[in-house]
């Protein structure tokens, strides 16, 4: 009997172990791959710091997007400036959800309003030193017989932007002091000062990309 149950326990173990291991979620795609740039989708696309050595990674931060059109040249461009856009919304989400979290959600006040309305413009024009180190691109021929929505051939770009941590960190104050000289209330602008306090540092050390809410499209 004692062989019974520690037979049952282990194939109840091992059936548990099976169970842990679900398939990944595959999608039929809509295009045909006709060409790319690289014979592999590179591994910066979904982990931006593995697309430079690790010493120059240590004192940069990297910042991925993408673009599509019918044109190679034109998706490069635009590819790399939503890459640049998106290092100005990064700095401006995170300085929200900072202020956030240490007020409480504290919704309504003026620095609420000027990070919902106004802070990834502005941080836009203290992006300095941002280069565009890596680029990808795939030509796809999408066709309405595996589901897409035309027959069209278009071209899918990504790029790799880089920006060191000092600029960064440089970036990030100028944009919390934006955001402090358009705040009224002397209350609330303490409550910001406070609740900012080494957002610099805390940013530029970050080693996973900040989900933006809203994206303005380039």
């Amino acid at each position: 009997m004692l062989m019974v149950g520690v037979v049952a326990v282990s194939c109840s173990s091992k059936q548990e172990k099976s169970e842990d291991k679900k398939e990944e979620v595959t999608f039929q795609k809509d295009y045909v791959l006709v060409d790319a740039s690289e014979k592999s989708v590179p591994t910066w696309i979904d982990e931006p710091v593995k697309g430079d050595k690790k010493s120059e990674a240590a004192d940069h931060r990297y910042f991925v997007n993408e673009s599509s059109s019918a044109n190679k040249r034109l998706c490069l461009k635009s590819a790399e400036a939503r890459a640049n856009a998106r290092i100005a919304a990064e700095i401006a989400q995170f300085i929200k959800n900072s202020y956030t979290e240490a007020t409480q959600n504290d919704e309504g006040d003026e620095a609420s309003e000027y990070m919902e309305e106004a802070l990834a413009q502005e941080a836009q024009s203290f992006i300095v030193g941002a280069s565009t180190h890596k680029t990808y691109w795939e030509k796809r021929r999408y066709k309405k017989a595996l589901g897409a929505d035309e027959d069209e051939t278009k071209f899918n770009c990504y790029a790799l932007v880089k920006m060191s941590k000092k600029n960064l960190s440089k970036a990030v104050n100028r944009s919390m002091q934006k955001l402090f000289g358009e705040i009224e209330k002397p209350e609330v602008k303490k409550r910001a000062q406070k609740a900012l306090e080494g957002a610099e540092q805390a940013f530029v050390n970050l080693e996973k990309k900040v989900e933006v809410e809203v994206e303005d499209d380039e």
